[in-house]
């Protein structure tokens, strides 16, 4: 980022921020869903922030991103921030973490394949003395997530439109 462009997020509130470049073009029966997972010891609990890609079909270094803040008040929920190429989505978690980490998944470009998600960054929090690490470079389900007290994870996936 530039050096204005990382001023303007400082001054957003937002405290941990992770960005990525989306490209490409969607065929009518196609879309695409952003969305957050959540891991509670473990194990998938839901998905929080999900959303679709709408009317766009065409894609050309569209920033998606996801952040949060507020993580190190313990008397306020986290702020899960998920910004996609129509806008911002927002969500409050309550939790009583007292450690973090913070990391990207990817190391380079990744290309989506239809049905199969990809994890672009993970948010992890313990109350606990230590920390588990996660690691993915292609954007695989990060191995060591079953050992997370919480994790979120930010995902994008390549899918069928839905029919109404």
């Amino acid at each position: 980022m530039s050096e204005k462009e990382s001023l303007l997020i400082s001054n957003s509130g937002v405290e941990l921020i992770q960005f990525f470049k989306l490209n490409g073009t969607l065929a009518e029966d196609d879309d695409f869903q952003i969305s957050v997972e959540v891991y509670e010891q473990g194990k998938f609990k839901e998905e929080l922030l999900k959303t679709w890609g709408g009317a766009e079909r065409n894609y050309k270094n569209s920033l998606i991103s996801f952040g949060i803040s507020d993580f190190n008040d313990e008397n306020r929920p986290l702020k899960l921030i998920s910004g996609i190429p129509s806008g911002l989505a927002t969500t409050n978690y309550s939790n009583n973490m007292t450690s973090s980490s913070f990391s990207n998944l990817v190391g380079e470009k990744v290309t989506l394949k239809k049905n199969e998600p990809v994890y672009l960054a993970a948010w992890l929090g313990t109350t606990k003395n230590g920390l588990c690490s996660v690691g993915s470079e292609n954007g695989e389900l990060p191995v060591g997530i079953e050992e997370a007290e919480l994790a979120f994870l930010y995902r994008v996936l390549w899918t069928d439109k839905e029919k109404n």
